[in-house]
């Protein structure tokens, strides 16, 4: 290590005169001894604490003689009971190194090893005038710590922020606490905002002025006198504090101080109960192939606490587009008092820390979406367990190809669904060194921090879902000069099914122009220059991952055929040899609705994929929340809001501005609660930490599934309902009117909605009965007849004459409450069975699937051609209604219903809902029959065999999307 001190004796003659020449001030010649740790990145972090803890509670600092702060002193003002300040008050230790740095000019970098630490008491400082130092120490409540370590990390810096007797904890045992300690902590937030002209930039406020020895005074922030009145849970507090440590009212806990700062309540955020399985025999009864486990015996994905990827030193960056969501959370999730709240709705009487709110930041959201989530999603990792076991079928004679062929396979899945690790490893290693597959998607160091083994880190980008450096980094590939084709045909041949374009590695993408944001902070902090794209604005970004193009394995090219759209548009030379199928298709059926903007760009209907899944507006009924603008900064770091520091930038470069329109949530929100309520009840075994850090707020995922289900009721689709007696029978017409901008359901497959209808004699004095019903489900969400049986196409069940299984066909009229309509694709495998393989569906049989207004047969431009325009098209029954086929986007279904003799038909009433199901029971049995003995299939079993849906918006595992009713005339 550099003993700094040494070296500085050699200019201090100069430096001596110098001062004493202009102040009369004679400086100090000695700065006492470096630290004895080693450099924070040669340990692990928790190995490092051991030492740091140890080195802080023994107070070795002073021993070795640093300097030290002129006396406590306050970080902000201290009014009517409320402190104002960045840290608590604080007296600052500073090992030699930086002192001969300060004293030099700050001219050239901080070496390695040297350290600052912060003793942080209960404000205001003047609580302490007149103590020694011991009787100091015995009211210190924690330290905030800087260790200089250059070559771990963009800023350079590790970060402690631990209590006075602090322990040493593994975050990674439930829940998942926050670590205190590392790279890369929120720290950075606002010691981002530092600058000293001229010269060399270290992320420090420390000055001269603040130190005892040298000339100068420390920053005055007013200090009224309100911090002396005594309070219900406070002994009397005066100027003069007694010898005897038994004052309670000095001895506050970190976590009260943290409530008084800016500062996220480190040591006591809340911790969430675990759920209690609530194991149901009836799923056991059902889905019989795999047996109950206990919590103990099913695979556990890594914590999220593993999830830590930093920026490394600028040298290395060009290589480094992304970083885990926890780097861009500490500016971009929620603040709270006494600088905020920023992009934080308090619900209640309070807004410090912990306080009931609405959490409506970036990060906040986010996290709780299918997006944020992609990368733990059980359900996708099932799915995927079930197509590496139909491939290892496919390939039985053939062991070699089958591995070849299950490699690819993975990696082209885990291009979106574990995106920055793929694209990370591509970038490190090439296409032809290995493939990205799930043993990198579970690695997990025990140490997340670590620098010395890389691989870790791919894990780590995977498992973080498709997060901020992936969306912020996409840019358009640039299409040949010669290629005379419309853009859109190239990007589809180029740029889906994940195959993103990332531009400069340093730069990351937002919405608002460049003389509109302050770059300064985020550039200081990470690295990542923000600049105004456009391409963040439009749908065709998100049509990377929302155009999803893959082969149909069972179904190899004949010999002589001629590639379609879909084989030149396949990136895995492996793949080229089989015909292909658009699995997922959301972008182009944007194109095909009158809400598309690509064709037309004037057009006034349009709405593109962010309008709708990234809302400008809130809404949640339960806590009576209607916000129909939201006007807040999009970001929280030490600007022009915050009490003044030493060497902060010029104050036009920390502009972040309070955006009365145009800040867009990350909500992302579809339908899919059943997710979110996995992760809601079984967050020890996803790995997710349930309570936000930054805010203390409990309450995300709830409001999360309040928005989505607030999605459900008001924007996806409405229902009428007619009906009226033709003779005997009772005629019910139906209309379903889709309101989204491509079809509904969309996405995966195996999603989808279904009516159910009733009809009910209404007695004045008894009760209600059911005459009639079509679409009941019972408590697993399967489909039953009149007397409560499973329908015998809920499961595909063999026809008994006919060489098929039994299916729901698109009616355009139903008769018997066997009969149910269901909007849903339906696919057949090469050995014409009915499957929910993404890569065997060779023919779609049923695809009825609402489609959306302004849905044209020949498309809005003949850009948009071929199989991928056929992958907007309706399935064979469907086409032939033309109803549905009219382009406004709706369905009509005539229910000619027979009834009893014996109904009073002037007691009836006709009622309709439509409900959504993103996991219906037959594609459960398929998962879990597919591949029972694999852990991803076997722990998705696990939660939905232990998963309470009662008192929830999808009891009965479904989403009730809308409703109506009518009296029969």
């Amino acid at each position: 290590m550099r003993h700094s001190w040494i070296y500085g004796l050699l200019w201090l003659p100069w430096f001596c005169g110098a001062i004493h020449g202009e102040t009369g001030f004679d400086p100090p010649t000695s700065f006492g001894k470096p630290s004895p740790l080693p450099l924070p990145g040669s340990l692990n972090v928790a190995d490092y604490e051991q030492q740091l803890f140890e080195f802080l509670n023994r107070r070795h600092y002073k021993a070795l003689g640093w300097f030290y702060d002129k006396r406590v002193r306050d970080t902000g003002p201290y009014l009517n009971g409320k402190y104002y300040g960045t840290h608590p008050a604080v007296s600052i230790y500073y090992s030699p190194e930086i002192i001969d740095w300060l004293v030099a000019g700050k001219q050239d970098a901080i070496p390695d090893g040297a350290m600052i630490i912060k003793e942080q008491y209960e404000p205001p400082a003047a609580r302490y005038e007149g103590l020694d130092d011991d009787e100091l120490f015995a009211h210190l409540s924690s330290w905030t710590v800087m260790v200089k370590d250059a070559k771990s990390s963009h800023d350079g810096w590790f970060w402690s922020n631990p209590a006075k007797d602090q322990q040493v904890v593994d975050n990674h045992q439930y829940p998942f606490d926050h670590p205190i300690s590392g790279f890369g902590i929120y720290c950075v937030r606002c010691h981002a905002s530092t600058q000293t002209k001229g010269a060399t930039n270290e992320f420090t406020f420390a000055s001269l002025r603040n130190i005892k020895g040298f000339p100068g005074e420390p920053l005055l922030f007013r200090v009224d006198d309100s911090w002396r009145k005594v309070t219900d849970h406070e002994e009397p507090v005066g100027a003069e504090i007694p010898e005897d440590e038994s004052n309670a009212g000095l001895l506050v806990g970190v976590e009260q101080l943290a409530a008084d700062t800016s500062h996220p309540r480190c040591s006591n955020s809340p911790h969430p109960e675990l759920c209690q399985p609530a194991l149901s025999q009836e799923f056991l009864t059902l889905f019989p192939s795999i047996a109950a486990r206990t919590r103990d015996q099913v695979l556990y994905f890594p914590p999220v606490t593993h999830d830590w990827v930093v920026r490394r030193p600028s040298s290395e960056q060009q290589t480094q587009p992304f970083v885990t969501s926890n780097q861009c959370m500490s500016c971009h999730a929620g603040l709270m008092e006494p600088f905020g709240p920023t992009m934080f709705v308090p619900t209640g009487e309070h807004a410090e820390y912990g306080s009931e709110g609405v959490h409506l930041s970036p990060y906040g959201e986010w996290r709780w979406t299918p997006m944020g989530l992609a990368g733990r999603d059980p359900i996708f990792h099932a799915q995927l367990e079930s197509e590496i076991e139909l491939m290892r079928e496919d390939f039985a004679d053939d062991p070699e190809q089958a591995k070849i062929h299950v490699d690819n396979l993975v990696e082209t899945c885990l291009t979106c669904h574990g995106a920055m690790g793929k694209h990370q490893f591509t970038l490190d290693h090439g296409n032809s060194s290995g493939h990205f597959g799930m043993e990198h998607v579970m690695l997990a160091s025990n140490d997340p921090q670590s620098q010395s083994d890389k691989d870790w880190h791919y894990g780590a980008l995977a498992r973080d879902g498709i997060s901020c450096t992936i969306c912020h980094q996409m840019q358009p590939r640039e299409q040949p000069a010669d290629d005379h084709r419309h853009y859109l045909e190239f990007f589809l041949e180029t740029s889906i099914t994940g195959n993103i374009h990332v531009g400069n590695a340093n730069e990351l993408h937002g919405p608002f122009k460049d003389e509109e944001i302050s770059p300064y902070s985020m550039e200081h902090a990470l690295g990542f220059k923000p600049k105004f794209n456009p391409y963040i604005k439009q749908s065709q970004m998100c049509g990377t991952c929302h155009v999803v193009n893959l082969p149909i394995v069972d179904k190899p090219l004949a010999e002589g055929e001629e590639p379609d759209e879909l084989i030149a548009a396949e990136q895995n030379p492996l793949f080229k040899k089989y015909s292909h199928h658009v699995e997922q298709a959301t972008y182009l059926e944007w194109l095909n609705s009158e809400f598309e903007n690509e064709f037309n760009p004037d057009n006034p209907q349009a709405q593109t994929c962010q309008d709708c899944h990234m809302a400008r507006d809130y809404h949640n009924d339960d806590l009576d929340l209607h916000l129909e603008n939201i006007e807040t900064r999009i970001a929280a770091i030490q600007d022009d809001t915050f009490p003044d520091a030493e060497n902060l930038v010029d104050q036009k470069e920390l502009k972040i501005r309070h955006r009365k329109e145009g800040y867009s949530r990350h909500n992302f929100r579809g339908l899919n609660v059943f997710l979110l309520e996995m992760f809601n009840q079984f967050d020890d075994v996803l790995g997710v930490r349930k309570y936000d850090f930054m805010t203390g707020s409990t309450e995300d995922i709830p409001h999360a599934i309040a928005d989505f289900v607030h999605q459900a009721r008001n924007d996806v689709a409405t229902l009428t309902v007619e009906a009226s007696l033709e003779g005997k029978e009772l005629v019910a017409t139906v209309d379903v009117q889709n309101k989204v901008g491509h079809r509904f359901p969309s996405g995966v497959g195996f999603r989808r909605a279904f009516i159910e209808l009733l009809v009910v004699e209404k007695p004045g004095s008894t009760k209600e009965q059911i005459v009639w019903s079509s679409g009941r489900t019972n408590e697993l969400g399967v489909l039953v007849d009149a007397e409560g049986k499973p329908l015998s196409s809920e499961f595909f069940a063999e026809h008994p004459t006919e060489n098929t299984q039994i299916c729901q066909h698109h009616h355009e009229v139903i008769t018997s409450p066997e009969q149910v309509q269901i909007y849903e694709t339906l696919l057949h495998s090469g050995k014409h069975k009915y499957t929910t393989s993404f890569i065997h569906g060779s023919d779609v049989i049923k695809d009825n699937r609402l489609l959306p207004r302004g849905w044209k047969a020949e498309g809005p431009g003949p850009a948009l051609r071929g199989e991928f325009l056929k992958a907007t098209h309706p399935g064979p029954m469907a086409k032939k209604d033309p109803r549905y086929t009219d382009g406004s986007g709706s369905d009509e279904v005539v229910y000619r219903i027979k009834l009893p003799a014996d109904i009073n038909r002037k007691q009836l009433e006709v009622r309709a809902k439509l409900y959504y199901q993103a996991i219906p029971p037959y594609f459960l049995q398929s998962l879990f029959e597919t591949a029972p003995n694999g852990p991803a299939t076997q722990r998705l079993h696990y939660i939905c065999s232990n998963i309470d849906l009662s008192g929830t918006p999808i009891e009965n595992w479904k989403l009730e999307v809308t409703s109506a009713k009518a009296k029969v005339e």
